[in-house]
């Protein structure tokens, strides 16, 4: 199930007919490649780390939506060539990835998509980074950006263990004790064990935990 949040952030996701009012977009840039790769798989550990950022949605078929967590989300990094007299790269970037026209696929984890570009007239790269509010919002990134600075500085030995977000979706929707979080998980996913779901996709779990 969604929070009351989630429910109201995903209906206005649908009614939306072009864009997303709910796309988050932060920029970097990066001396070189292989400062870039190295963020990159930083991030990617992060995001093996935090059951929310490989969250995914469905809804088609369903009675009220879901979110499902999948066991590995590998992050969608895609790379365009950016024009030489287009003007500064990181406008060609947010203009090419503005949220009032461009969309993500929601039912594809993680919701967050990275698309870098080597940045004309120089040797630097540019990286622009998409999070749906769906499973974050500014203060989701600062933690995720502070992660991803401690694993590339090889201190993620120092990282809290990750809490799952279910629980955090069972105290939005019931206010109640853990006891009480606990018990209205355990009868939602009584019957379940390895739910089939319509994008065919082997590595999910489907009890929201990592």
């Amino acid at each position: 199930c969604l929070s009351p949040l989630q429910d109201g952030i995903l209906f206005h996701h649908l009614l939306a007919g072009r864009g997303d009012p709910y796309l988050l977009v932060s920029q970097m840039a990066f001396a070189d490649r292989d400062l870039l790769e190295r963020y990159l798989a930083a991030v990617q550990k992060v995001v093996d780390r935090h059951d929310i950022l490989r969250t995914a949605f469905v809804w088609e078929g369903l009675s009220s939506p879901a979110q499902v967590v999948w066991r590995k989300a590998a992050l969608e990094v895609r790379e365009v060539e950016l024009d030489e007299d287009g003007g500064p790269g990181s406008e060609q970037l947010k203009r090419r990835f503005d949220p009032r026209q461009y969309r993500i696929d929601l039912g594809r984890a993680p919701l967050m998509r990275v698309v870098i570009a080597r940045e004309p007239g120089t040797g630097r790269w540019l990286l622009l980074e998409l999070l749906h509010h769906l499973i974050g919002d500014h203060t989701t990134l600062e933690i995720m950006h502070a992660e991803v600075r401690a694993v590339l500085e090889r201190r993620a030995h120092e990282l809290a263990a990750p809490q799952p977000f279910r629980n955090l979706v069972a105290q939005a929707r019931l206010g109640g004790d853990a006891k009480a979080h606990e018990e209205f998980f355990r009868a939602m996913l009584a019957d379940i064990d390895e739910p089939t779901l319509p994008f065919g996709l082997s590595q999910v779990h489907g009890d929201g935990s990592g």
